[in-house]
């Protein structure tokens, strides 16, 4: 999702620990080395995105930061925006970037806000949240996630789960998905995904905190909006 001018955001919500090998002591005859520890059993990925998703929607509105880097398939570096992340689950999602060209996305319901900074006219438009590349991911139910999606978790080096996600069906903009998890918190802090000309976008989110009020679900009043669609 490359939000550039007014293209929206199209989200979507993990190495093994590794053990330190048993090093052998000297053993007499009448020791029995102790029995290895045995590996570490790696995350449900299903019961991992089930506890993040209550514990948001059970924590009322969330803001958080985000830096947003798209990379053009065949490159290794690509552009990077930030912003404010705001949350309220199960309905709405806002993404306000600032820098470098400051606009905003506001999701509620089925319906998109649009609008850059300094202009006096939005857009709206209606999406489907079912169908949408990445929101389901964020928003749907983990029944009906199982039915779309093949998922893996692995515990990387630093305690964060990955939940690896693959579309069943060889249909829509995705061709992989990823959402990391800080266990701890219960909190989404990654999101990448591969669209299907090979071009990777990765969010990676940061600072949550509760928010005061919920005004900032709302899309500005001040604004002329036009009706289309994406």
């Amino acid at each position: 999702m490359r939000a550039t001018a007014m293209n929206r955001p199209s989200l979507f919500l993990l190495a093994a620990l590794a053990l330190a090998p048993f090093s052998a002591t000297t053993l007499t005859a009448q020791t029995a080395p102790p029995p290895s520890a045995p590996p570490a059993a790696e995350p449900d990925p299903w019961a991992t995105l089930k506890s993040v998703r209550s514990s948001l929607v059970e924590a009322g509105p969330q803001g958080a930061s985000f830096v947003q880097t798209f990379i053009a398939s065949g490159f290794s570096t690509g552009d990077k925006e930030s912003g404010k992340l705001a949350l309220s689950l199960p309905d709405c999602m806002r993404w306000d970037y600032t820098n470098p060209f400051p606009k905003s996305f506001l999701l509620c319901g089925g319906t998109v806000h649009a609008w850059n900074e300094g202009d006096q006219t939005g857009h709206r438009y209606r999406v489907d949240r079912k169908n949408e590349p990445g929101l389901d991911l964020l928003l749907l139910g983990v029944d009906e996630l199982k039915a779309r999606y093949q998922a893996t978790a692995k515990t990387a080096a630093d305690g964060k789960v990955e939940i690896a996600f693959l579309p069943k069906k060889k249909e829509g903009t995705l061709t992989d998905a990823t959402l990391t998890v800080e266990p701890a918190s219960k909190r989404v802090v990654g999101v990448a995904y591969h669209d299907r000309d090979g071009n990777l976008t990765r969010f990676e989110i940061s600072g949550y905190q509760e928010l005061a009020h919920q005004g900032q679900f709302s899309p500005p009043g001040t604004l002329k909006w036009v009706e289309g669609t994406q």
